[in-house]
């Protein structure tokens, strides 16, 4: 859900599609994870640590609701399961 909204045309090459990729995932951590804190390190590709909170504090503030819904509406889990179970594939 994080990624596909924050993925846009303006992306210009595959560092900036990676830090957005690992900004995500670290969000996603956060939020579905009991652990209050989780190294940064892994996640953070830029040399100005800001850019990687300005960019948490924006996917915070647009998606916060829906990202705590995934854990409070068993429907809504089961519906963004679905649409990513629609793009996995077989091995």
């Amino acid at each position: 859900m994080l990624v596909k909204e924050a993925i846009n045309e303006s992306i210009e090459n595959e560092q900036e599609l990676r830090t957005i990729v690992l900004t995500c995932l670290y969000l996603s951590y956060s939020y579905m994870g009991n652990e209050i804190s989780y190294p940064l390190k892994p996640f953070i590709l830029d040399a100005d640590r800001e850019q990687f909170w300005d960019r948490c504090l924006n996917l915070i503030n647009k998606h916060s609701d829906r990202m705590l819904r995934i854990n409070s509406c068993p429907a809504y889990f089961t519906e963004l399961f679905n649409q990513l179970k629609a793009y996995s594939y077989e091995c």
